[in-house]
C-alpha cells in the first residue's frame, strides 16, 4: 500500500499577516509569501503551515491535507467508501495537485499530490 501522511494544515484567514505575526510571536514559525493570498510556514519538524486568505464562511476554518501517490485514485476510492468529490483536482503550478473529499460523515479532508510523485 502507498504511505500518505499528513503535509500541511490550512488556516483559512481575513487577515493572514495578523495571523502569521500571531503565529510568529507564540511559536516562532516564519512565513512566507507561496502565491496570492497564501503565506507558507515549513518548521523543522511537522507539516507545513498554510495561512489562506479567505471569509471564514466560504472555506472550513482549518483543514488537514494528506499527501497521496495519486489524487485521481483516491478520489475514486472516497466515492466507493461513501465519500464523495468537495473540490475536484486542482493544479497548484510547478508544485502539485490539491483536491478536496467530504467524508461520510460531512468532515473535508484535503489530498495533495506533488508533482513529482508521478515523474
Amino acid at each position: 500500500m502507498n504511505e500518505a501522511f499528513v503535509s500541511h494544515v490550512e488556516w483559512c484567514c481575513r487577515d493572514i499577516e495578523t495571523t502569521a505575526d500571531f503565529f510568529q510571536a507564540l511559536f516562532g514559525w516564519q512565513f512566507k509569501t507561496f502565491g496570492n493570498n497564501y503565506l507558507l510556514c515549513n518548521p523543522e519538524r511537522g507539516p507545513a503551515i498554510g495561512l489562506l486568505r479567505c471569509e471564514p464562511a466560504a472555506q472550513p476554518l482549518c483543514q488537514v491535507f494528506i499527501t497521496v501517490d495519486s489524487i485521481d485514485t483516491q478520489l475514486q476510492r472516497a466515492s466507493t467508501l461513501g465519500g464523495h468529490t468537495h473540490v475536484e483536482k486542482t493544479l497548484i503550478p510547478d508544485y502539485g495537485w490539491y483536491a478536496q473529499i467530504k467524508e461520510p460523515q460531512g468532515n473535508i479532508v484535503g489530498l495533495f499530490e506533488k508533482i513529482e510523485a508521478r515523474g
